[in-house]
């Protein structure tokens, strides 16, 4: 019986971090029978943001992007360090598990170019 409200083909943005990037998906009809339409909304931090300013450094972190091509602004270097990538889980294993459950399909990784954090 098909569902009043139909996810499949509904754009899902799945955010990282500024160093790893983001993903869009599209919603399949599992994520309406499975959980009730619903996805991952972030890749989901594996510390605090107290921890990530312990182990990071922003001003580190700000030169580290540019050499990999990615431009940073902040207002602050200790809230830069706060969203380090290694504060996140890893992207790419969040939406391989959220594509093998069939709640969302991928359809592009979204590469960060640039950032800014306020």
């Amino acid at each position: 019986m098909p569902h009043k409200y139909r996810s499949f083909g509904q754009p899902v943005i799945i955010g990282g971090s500024m160093e790893t990037g983001s993903y869009l998906l599209v919603g399949t009809d599992g994520a309406m029978k499975n959980t009730f339409g619903t996805t991952a909304h972030g890749s989901g931090r594996t510390m605090s943001r107290t921890e990530a300013k312990r182990r990071f450094r922003g001003d580190q972190l700000q030169k580290d992007m540019l050499k990999r091509g990615i431009y940073v602004r902040s207002t602050s270097m200790p809230g830069l360090a706060e969203e380090a990538g290694g504060a996140y889980k890893d992207i790419d294993e969040v939406i391989d598990a959220t594509h093998r459950a069939g709640i969302s399909k991928r359809v592009v990784k979204l590469i960060p170019i640039g950032n800014v954090k306020g």
